[in-house]
């Protein structure tokens, strides 16, 4: 009697269960998002950057991926990932009951989670629909789901929709990205180890990376090959051949996409559009040469290295698991003078909490933004003899470099530091320093429209002049503590005279240069000290203004996107060149005539080794802290500045023409050749004429050639109506053009 009553309450107690069961079922499967809407379902696709040549040279990208249908991926690349992740993906119907029974049992054995059983088409439910959470509501979810796609999509659908959507490490979503970034090309070209190690990623992406780790890459990808043969795909004889191959990839991608100009671009895309512009898949074509690029990056780290070195000063490695090893393995003894790696762990207003191996330290710090987990270089100093050590953070030495066309204002080249890895603020852009004498070509420039010639005369001798900026009096002195008398203004500018060019300023006043600067989007400010560079301003910044030197007045606004094209084959934006006259051009090529001086003769001279026609000018600031050298060829402009991001020495001597002109000699080695051998135009109105040697001059003021050079003040000149056009700020004009003797 006992045992039918137990039946039957063990009956209606199952029945109530499977009641139960089935009811949280249809309650599960009431809130599940409709999976029809896969349809017309696309995943964020990344926007290609193209370069001046409409060669691909990076993304910018919410997500890095590049959507490829399923008739596009090979048959190999296919079975490698269902091999890897699910091999009856083509029998079940969405969950593989079997599956979960093997698992099951090896993780019985193993007493924890070993093997999951979750197939292609539940990891797609999952990514797309749920949230990652490990409960027994979401599985359920997870299996509902997954038999609803199989019921609403075929099998090819379902392995597209994932192939381009899992996550395959180093930034890449899908098996176009991964294909490109590891190996350097698309998926449709891959081998079969290669398919097979990229089938072995979505388990673990950074345990098996394949730039980190190749030894544990190549066991997995080995299993996976192991499971292609198993399942038929491949032969014994192919298996055999294939696990001896070495893991191959490009190791030159491990950073792929970190670049100063990608990242400026990716900032001004999305100040304009918002961050929809990164995951829709558009085509973004710039003026940037992507050979251009790439050279001046090495241009401007192997000039920075020489620096370095040169001087001892320390430098943390470039790579970040090199920086994380050497910070692991350094022995810290803390003795001054000695330099360590830190650890950042927190920043603080003008602080910086650190962490040295096993104890922590606190900092001052002004420089460039820094975030927790950076690495910096400190060194223990102590402020009296037998006092307490103190950390000091010691700055990265650092340079930016920019190149821009000289006709269309088109930017070519931009690195904004040493090393994206190490300091991803973009300096070239950012970063406002004072330029030293690479200003000096604007105040030579007023004078010029004023009426000076680059042959008269100025005095040379040191003036005191009172400084509003500091209210105290301030005499300028020359590099090394040189002394002049009267010289031209020719030999002023080449040799950077600095008691020349702030008398001058004196005599030409400061309301034309001022006006000059801002033509030349540069603000300069009415103080004596303006003469050597006292304002700041960035890289970017400077280097446009001497483009329009170099353009004989003609300024254009530096850009740097040709256009945008959406997926449809829209244009979203298309740029051109934007320039305006805003100096006049004859002053303008006796100006260029001077800054060629600074390269024939003066202090750029190491340039002329190039045998190009270039001109430019060297700029250094108090006890070299900021080292420039602003040049360019009929064609092309580039502007390099090297310091440090906090203001300090780099040493002594370590003036522009020793530390930033040989990147731009380096540079420009290769710029200045992409461009047939020319010179800069002779503007109707100007002349050549030897004084004693050959010099321009605006027709109508050589004759300061023929007997003692005097300035404009002196001269009593003719003023002639209807010829001045205001706009180039002409206070007085040239007399007529007479007869050379």
């Amino acid at each position: 009697m006992w045992v039918r009553r137990l039946v039957l309450l063990t009956s209606v107690a199952g029945g109530l269960l499977l009641l139960l069961s089935l009811l949280s079922l249809f309650v599960l499967s009431l809130n599940l998002p409709p999976v029809e809407t896969l349809k017309s379902w696309k995943p964020p696709v990344a926007t290609v950057v193209y370069d001046a040549k409409d060669r691909p040279f990076g993304d910018v990208a919410l997500q890095r991926r590049y959507y490829v249908e399923i008739k596009d991926i090979p048959l190999h690349v296919r079975q490698a990932f269902v091999s890897a992740e699910d091999k009856n993906f083509y029998r079940h119907s969405g969950v593989d009951f079997l599956a979960i029974l093997r698992a099951t049992a090896v993780n019985i054995r193993h007493g924890r989670i070993k093997q999951g059983a979750s197939t292609i088409t539940q990891q797609l439910a999952r990514n797309l629909f749920l949230s990652p959470d490990k409960s027994f509501q979401r599985k359920i979810r997870e299996a509902l789901l997954a038999f609803s796609i199989e019921r609403h999509y075929t099998k090819d659908q379902i392995l597209e929709m994932y192939l381009n959507y899992i996550y395959l490490g180093q930034g890449t979503y899908g098996v176009e990205a991964a294909s490109r970034v590891y190996f350097g090309k698309s998926v449709k070209d891959l081998t079969i180890e290669e398919a097979a190690l990229l089938a072995g990623l979505p388990k673990a992406p950074t345990r098996y990376n394949p730039f980190r780790n190749p030894d544990r890459v190549k066991e997995r990808r080995d299993y996976v090959l192991a499971r292609m043969r198993e399942d038929g795909y491949i032969g014994e004889e192919d298996y055999i051949k294939l696990v001896q191959r070495p893991v191959q990839v490009r190791l030159e991608n491990r950073y792929f996409g970190m670049d100063y100009f990608l990242d400026f671009l990716k900032e001004k895309l999305v100040e304009k559009y918002g961050e929809i512009i990164l995951a829709g898949g558009y085509k973004v074509y710039t003026t940037v040469d992507k050979d251009l690029q790439e050279h001046a990056q090495r241009a401007l780290k192997r000039g920075v290295d020489r620096v370095a070195k040169s001087n001892g000063i320390p430098f943390l490695p470039e790579d970040p698991y090199e920086l994380a090893k050497r910070y692991q393995e350094q022995k810290v003894e803390e003795k001054p003078g000695r330099v360590y790696i830190a650890k950042v762990l927190e920043v603080r207003k003008d602080k910086l909490l650190l962490e040295l191996r096993d104890r922590q330290l606190e900092a001052d710090f002004k420089g460039v933004p820094l975030e927790k987990g950076d690495f910096v270089m400190v060194r223990f100093y102590q402020e009296r003899k037998g006092g307490e050590l103190k950390p000091e953070v010691l700055p990265d030495l650092q340079g930016a470099l920019v190149s821009i066309e000289v006709k269309t204002g088109a930017i070519k080249a931009m690195v904004g530091g040493y090393s994206y890895l190490r300091s991803p603020y973009n300096r070239a852009v950012y970063a406002k320093r004072q330029p030293g004498s690479a200003i000096k070509p604007i105040i030579y420039m007023a004078a010029l429209m004023k009426g000076y010639t680059q042959a008269n005369l100025i005095d040379a001798t040191p003036r005191s002049f009172y400084d509003p900026s500091t209210g105290k009096d301030w005499t300028p002195d020359n590099y090394e503590g040189a002394e002049y008398g009267q010289i031209s203004l020719r030999t002023a500018l080449a040799k950077s005279v600095n008691t020349a060019t702030v008398n001058l300023l004196a005599d030409i006043g400061f309301d034309l240069p001022m006006e000059v600067g801002r033509l030349l989007h540069l603000e300069l400010k009415p103080y004596y000290s303006m003469a050597l560079g006292s304002i700041e301003t960035t890289p970017l910044e400077l280097t446009s203004a001497f483009q329009a030197f170099a353009n004989m007045g003609v300024y254009c606004e530096p850009y740097y996107i040709r256009k945008i094209v959406a997926q449809d084959g829209s244009i979203l934006e298309e740029n051109a060149p934007r320039c305006q006259q805003v100096l006049p051009p004859q002053e303008t090529r006796v100006l260029v005539d001077m800054l060629r001086a600074v390269v024939l003769e003066g202090t750029g001279a190491s340039a002329s080794s190039l045998g190009r026609v270039l001109a430019g000018k060297t700029g250094t600031t108090n006890d070299f802290m900021d080292a420039w050298f602003v040049g360019f060829s009929p064609d092309i402009v580039a502007g390099v500045w090297v310091g440090f991001d906090t203001k300090r020495s780099m040493g002594k001597g370590m003036a522009g023409s020793k530390v930033a002109l040989p990147i731009w000699i380096d540079y420009m080695s290769v710029a200045s050749f992409m461009f047939p051998e020319s010179d800069f135009p002779m503007p109707e109105g100007v002349i050549m004429v030897n004084c004693p040697r050959p010099m321009l001059f605006v027709a109508g003021t050589e004759e300061v050639c023929f007997g003692e050079a005097s300035t404009p003040e002196q001269e009593q000149r003719e003023e002639l109506e209807g010829v001045v056009d205001p706009k180039y700020l002409r206070k007085e004009e040239r007399p007529r053009i007479r007869e050379i003797p």
